[in-house]
């Protein structure tokens, strides 16, 4: 058991300093086209260069009701964990195990997003790639621009990405607006 402890510890570390990360498209992510009024309303959008609407908000214009909801949802220990959560990893490994099939995952929000941003097949080597980008991820970026990113990035159905794609053509309001 010390020596599992002391292998994760140093490949925690060397993850950090090490892994490859794609930062260059974490900055070009593609974006519908938009044109707003002077107040801010949207008056017209279009489908980004991807056929995938995206309308990137800050987190400060998320409504933090959106925000808990998704915690609670996709990984409870966001703020606790250093991209990969090691409890969700016992846990999905238990249950597969007793299962004999992958019933459960560990992708924490910041392996997600290096999912996305991948595009790979959800295998056990891709896992682990997402695991180490994600490490490195938590170490160039904070939680609250991680978490930013995650709901922006996010499928939501169709073609539609991101949080605030998703309250406007559900429910014809920003995601500044849900409850």
């Amino acid at each position: 058991f010390g020596g599992a402890l002391l292998a994760a510890a140093y490949f925690l570390l060397w993850a950090r300093s090490s892994a490859p990360l794609d930062q260059k498209r974490l900055a070009e992510l593609p974006r519908s086209s938009v044109l707003k009024d002077q107040a801010g309303q949207l008056l017209f959008a279009t489908v980004g260069p991807d056929d995938q609407w995206r309308l990137p908000v800050a987190l400060a214009d998320m409504s933090p009701w959106l925000i808990r909801a998704t915690l609670a949802l996709e990984d409870e220990r966001f703020d606790s964990h250093l991209g990969v959560d090691p409890i969700a990893v016992l846990r999905a490994c238990g249950n597969n195990l007793a299962s004999g099939r992958v019933v459960s995952g560990a992708s924490t929000l910041d392996m997600q997003i290096c999912r996305m941003l991948s595009g790979r097949p959800r295998t056990l080597t891709s896992k682990l790639t997402e695991a180490t980008e994600a490490l490195r991820l938590n170490a160039i970026r904070s939680k609250p621009q991680i978490l930013e990113l995650y709901l922006n990035m996010a499928p939501y159905g169709g073609n539609l990405r991101g949080v605030e794609a998703a309250a406007l053509y559900y429910f014809g309001k920003g995601a500044d607006a849900l409850s």
